[in-house]
């Protein structure tokens, strides 16, 4: 065992050395799964913006304003429904605030920041909507049948719930 491995397994909890690593065709499933969702989400982001400028990141902000918020919602609650950290967001945020598609104000008793879709970020969803549903048809939905699609929406829902 070189030295990286050892330092890796003296940091390890007793109960992490008993558990055996992944088999071969465990691995093969885990990076086959990954594979798909980078490839997919990579190729529509690609897609939404080669035709309209705005980045999957961008995508995803604008269409979570609009549908979880009616155009508005706490930073803290868009953060937590796209996954990302503070950090992530405040700097991506920055970047789209000045390209006007979006503006952050206080909140009410200087409890958060409130994000608002601009009329800018409206009109640029407006237009990415249709090359996103496009771009999914394209790299996803044509690829599999409806079975595939029920298997894939029931284990989804399966691993959410675990």
């Amino acid at each position: 065992m070189n030295s990286l491995a050892a330092s890796r397994w003296t940091y390890m909890s007793k109960e992490s050395r008993s558990i055996a690593p992944l088999s071969e065709s465990e691995r093969e499933l885990w990076h086959a799964i990954k594979k798909l969702g980078e490839n997919v989400i990579s190729r529509v982001g690609n897609d939404i913006e080669r035709r309209t400028g705005l980045s999957g990141s961008d995508f995803g902000v604008l269409t979570r304003l609009e549908d979880l918020g009616g155009g508005t919602l706490g930073q803290a609650e868009l953060g937590k429904s796209l996954g990302w950290d503070k950090s992530r967001l405040s700097h991506h945020l920055s970047r789209m605030e000045k390209r006007d598609l979006v503006a952050r104000e206080a909140a009410e008793l200087g409890r958060g920041v409130i994000i608002t879709i601009t009329d800018t970020g409206r009109r640029e969803i407006a237009a990415a909507r249709p090359v996103h549903a496009g771009a999914v048809r394209k790299h996803l939905l044509q690829h599999i049948s409806e079975r595939d699609a029920a298997v894939i929406l029931k284990l989804a829902r399966r691993l959410s719930a675990a």
